[in-house]
């Protein structure tokens, strides 16, 4: 998973996160003024939530810093289990003359 930030007119990579499952949440809880996420990863899967620490998020669902979501963590599904083989965004097709 990447997590960008827009960067003038294009954008940055935050984060790059290994092992990293659908459903992708952006939760209502905050960390150093981002959102906080959650992704299934580990083994066997759970949900984990990770946070932002000022600079970056985990990189890795399944070890610390990392944790394991409690009970069910209030957020939107941004990119659903179903999302696998639908883009997420339409591409913008060339302009024609």
């Amino acid at each position: 998973m990447l997590i960008l930030a827009p960067a003038g007119s294009s954008y940055r990579v935050v984060t790059k996160t290994t092992v990293t499952r659908l459903p992708i949440r952006m939760l209502d809880t905050k960390s150093n003024g981002w959102h906080d996420i959650s992704v299934v990863g580990g083994r066997p899967l759970y949900e984990a939530e990770l946070s932002f620490d000022g600079t970056t998020y985990p990189t890795n669902p399944s070890v610390a810093p990392a944790s394991r979501v409690r009970g069910t963590a209030k957020g939107r599904t941004v990119i659903s289990e179903n999302s696998k083989d639908s883009p997420l965004y339409e591409p913008e097709l060339p302009v024609q003359e």
